[in-house]
């Protein structure tokens, strides 16, 4: 399942402002996403951004894996591609810590 383009401009119109909060708040120059998306979780704006965009995803005939799978795996990671805060680093390969279950685990750089 993908989200329709607005949807999908909806869930990234939500997400965008507290994943740039978030990548300004890391303190390692290298980062995950997983680890991103925790710290996202872990202050109010950012777990209230996470739970529009993921309200959006399941508006859109999601299921809550289904919603996590897009958030995770799309929306998130097309922000970090985007933003010109970061650039892809690789995948992160054989750490389950790092796996979610919902996205290809990566690793970002702050430029």
């Amino acid at each position: 399942m993908e989200l329709d383009r607005e949807r999908d401009q909806q869930a990234v119109a939500a997400l965008d402002p507290a994943v740039r909060a978030a990548i300004a708040g890391m303190l390692s120059p290298q980062f995950s996403t997983k680890r991103l998306i925790d710290a996202l979780q872990g202050w109010p704006d950012g777990a209230l951004a996470y739970s529009v965009a993921l309200r959006i995803a399941e508006d859109a005939g999601a299921t809550d894996s289904m919603a996590r799978h897009i958030i995770h795996g799309q929306i998130i990671p097309g922000i970090l591609r985007s933003c010109g805060l970061v650039r892809f680093a690789g995948f992160i390969h054989g750490n389950p810590a790092e796996d979610d279950g919902y996205g290809v685990p990566s690793r970002w750089r702050r430029l």
